[in-house]
């Protein structure tokens, strides 16, 4: 068996040894040409749970659709587009010409760079992949060179609440509902004191009960010098209530300055984090090392870090220890393998951002099982969060002891509910840092 290529056409023959008389095919026939092209790229943004993504479907003329999803807060609509200007160039081309496609809506753009941009280069690398797989009948890790593992473990979202015994209890819940590790944000702080007469949600969300440091507050403006100890005492409740195997950590947001971030580290030192995640704004490479020098806590970043290019000023610097990038925002299967060839030059693992919808994770499983530096994954983790991937996917994957399987079926390895895409309108979407 062997594989030819013209331009953009396929040809795929049968030889057989010398010593037969008669081959697979019939060679008087000539090769079997296999041809495929773009025909259609479709955008549906519908709600998750209090955000909004982008299914995105590219359609070929061979019948074969790949499907993705395109997520980044507050902006929806504005990736949508970006996503919708790419179909011009799209149309009539070969979909498995990926690395080609690639460089073409990164490079042609002029305005390189950044997770606006490569978020709708992302969705489209994403849905060529699945098309790819859904043509040769192979997951898309089988393509990229694995599995590396059959398994990939997880940690969900725990809401830290208003004290350390809340916490605590939220700890409890989401061990009891199979999860080996947990993140959450930081205790005290976005914005007002909960509403009079509610409740605590227990392993359900991610911020949990609003603290008492403003939600715009800003790292340059003053802070109650107690409040790190303060939050100590919610890790030392975590760390009693989870056990000393329980996986902790926590996302700062990129909240704190240097100094205020090392001090937070200090009064955690001792509690074993899995990881402390963007103490300072991303922008900054030797602010973030200040940090990472300062402390034995592994420190995660790269969430809103897009391609080899925003990558590695921070790993040239050796500013963190776990790389955090996102597949959905930057660049896909095409940019994230790469971005973990780098990390893994510098002994980095990587632990991909994704609070997104359902498929996003299909696709982050995906590379999960294809690299071999690969540390753990991110999903919301809540029974709502379940409950979106059996709506948007016919047959979800379900978390056991903390991991879930790698797909086994061609291209993402799922199969979209259509009926999702007009179930769920949109919502507005509004924030803070």
């Amino acid at each position: 068996m062997y594989l030819t290529c013209s331009g953009t056409t396929f040809s795929i023959s049968s030889v057989a040894n010398s010593s037969q008389e008669e081959t697979i095919s019939d060679r008087s026939a000539g090769p079997t040409q296999v041809t495929m092209k773009i025909t259609d790229v479709k955008t549906h943004v519908v709600r998750l749970n209090i955000c909004n993504t982008v299914i995105v479907q590219v359609e070929t003329d061979a019948g074969i659709t790949g499907v993705s999803e395109a997520l980044m807060k507050r902006k929806s609509l504005t990736i949508e587009q970006s996503i919708l200007e790419l179909k011009r160039y799209l149309v009539g081309k070969d979909p498995t010409e990926i690395e080609t496609h690639w460089e073409r809506m990164y490079r042609d753009s002029f305005w390189v760079g950044g997770p606006m941009h490569c978020t709708s280069i992302s969705a489209i690398d994403i849905a060529l992949w699945d098309i790819l797989g859904k043509s040769v009948g192979l997951p898309v890790y089988k393509l990229l060179g694995g599995p590396t593992r059959q398994q990939v473990p997880i940690y969900c979202h725990c809401p830290a609440g208003a004290t350390p015994e809340i916490f605590a209890e939220n700890i409890k819940a989401c061990k009891a509902r199979g999860y080996l590790a947990i993140k959450t944000t930081l205790p005290l702080f976005y914005g007002a004191k909960r509403p009079s007469g509610g409740s605590e949600s227990r392993g359900s969300a991610y911020s949990g009960t609003h603290g008492e440091v403003d939600a715009r507050w800003k790292e340059t403006e003053l802070l109650n010098p107690s409040i790190f100890g303060r939050i100590r005492e919610f890790f030392l409740a975590a760390r009693e209530a989870g056990g000393p195997e329980f996986g902790l950590s926590v996302d700062c947001h990129g909240r704190l300055n240097p100094k205020q971030a090392i001090r937070l580290c200090r009064e955690l030192e001792d509690i074993n984090l899995l990881f402390l995640e963007e103490p300072v704004p991303p922008e900054g490479v030797e602010e973030l090392c200040l940090v990472q020098r300062e402390t034995a806590i592994p420190i995660a970043a790269g969430e809103r870090w897009a391609t080899i290019y925003g990558v590695r000023p921070f790993l040239d610097k050796h500013a963190v220890d776990i790389l955090q990038c996102d597949i959905v925002n930057c660049g896909g299967f095409t940019g994230m393998k790469k971005i973990a060839a780098l990390a893994e030059a510098h002994y980095i693992s990587m632990a991909p951002h994704n609070p997104n919808g359902p498929v996003a994770t299909m696709s982050s499983l995906n590379y999960a099982a294809a690299i071999p530096n690969f540390l753990i994954l991110e999903t919301v983790g809540s029974e709502a969060d379940e409950q979106i991937a059996g709506e948007f996917l016919k047959a979800p994957l379900r978390m056991e002891n903390g991991h879930l399987p790698i797909p086994c079926g061609p291209g993402l390895g799922f199969e979209l509910n259509d009926h999702v895409l007009e179930t769920r309108p949109r919502i507005a979407e509004e924030g803070t840092r």
